[in-house]
């Protein structure tokens, strides 16, 4: 097993390249905040609701040191590597099969270039699907010496959302498909093998899009979520762009040319680069899990296109 760390300056690296041997990637479930109220003189409690939390990732760890001199060194540039006031990506690695020596053959040396022996290339340790959480340290960890081996648990906890989310988009998806190779994508992200699926830009007045995620996606909810639209043709009075699915939309108080490009980045709406909330329904579009259909009214035709990553519980 694995861990690979990416920093908010976008540095990234393994853990096992600084002599760090994890021994599991436990990832807990979300905790669960309800709110309850009562009424006088009556049984039970009034349900308020309910939000997601936080969730918290367990990884237990083995330190080697080269010699008793280096421990400390190893020691000291392991605090170095986890400990951050800023928080950052972490992302899981697996062997597919238990590590074990490649076959040679009888002529064939059975070490590499440096001295190693060769381990079967099934038993490498690869990326865990394309999902990553955002975490901060957060308990005061010391290390178990005995001679050159050092043990602890690093746990981390999630920061602004609690789910797992896509390290690529769904503009990756539109312009290169499904690689699974490059460690993006993988199973278990709810993606289709239908090329329909794959599409995220469309034009004309009716189209659905798919999200993979299994958590809604709404864009007051720190979720990264852009949707363009452009080439609007024929608005006299209006643009509408309606999610059919779950009610959610967007429209705007005046009609929209051919030359504009409104842009929704989240909470924030700007056309052509200006300040444009104040001429729409101050609304936002959400995206359910699964298929989302979509109408655009007040024209004849627009190009539409979403730029979103995927969440995950």
């Amino acid at each position: 097993m694995d861990l690979e760390i990416t920093k908010s300056d976008g540095t990234s690296f393994l853990l096992s390249d600084h002599g760090v041997l994890i021994d599991d990637f436990r990832v807990g479930a979300i905790s669960m905040e309800s709110e309850y109220g009562k009424a006088e003189g009556s049984h039970g409690r009034i349900d308020y609701g309910s939000t997601y939390g936080t969730r918290s990732i367990t990884v237990p760890f083995h330190l080697l040191a080269k010699d008793l001199l280096d421990y400390p060194l190893a020691r000291d540039a392991l605090f170095a590597l986890v400990q951050d006031t800023k928080a950052y990506f972490v992302r899981e690695l697996r062997r597919p099969k238990y590590l074990h020596y490649d076959f040679v053959d009888i002529n064939e040396s059975a070490v590499d270039e440096y001295g190693n022996r060769k381990y079967s290339q099934d038993s490498q340790n690869v990326y865990i699907g394309g999902k990553r959480y955002l975490v901060r340290l957060t308990n005061d960890f010391d290390i178990d010496q005995t001679l050159l081996l050092g043990e602890g648990e690093l746990v981390f906890e999630t920061t602004k959302l609690p789910f797992a989310e896509s390290i690529g988009t769904s503009q990756d998806i539109e312009q290169n498909g499904l690689l699974t190779d490059g460690g993006i994508w993988g199973f278990g992200m709810g993606l289709l093998s239908d090329e329909s699926s794959w599409k995220y830009t469309h034009q004309g007045t009716t189209f659905r899009i798919f999200n993979p995620g299994n958590v809604q996606i709404h864009p007051f909810e720190m979720m990264d979520l852009v949707i363009t639209i452009s080439e609007v043709q024929e608005s006299a009075d209006y643009l509408e762009l309606k999610n059919e699915t779950n009610g959610s939309t967007f429209r705007t108080k005046e009609a929209v040319n051919s030359d504009q490009v409104i842009k929704i980045d989240g909470p924030d709406i700007k056309s052509n680069e200006l300040a444009y909330f104040r001429k729409t329904n101050k609304e936002y579009i959400e995206l359910d899990p699964g298929w989302n259909e979509f109408t655009v009214s007040g024209a004849t035709s627009a190009k539409v296109s979403f730029d979103f990553r995927f969440y995950y519980l």
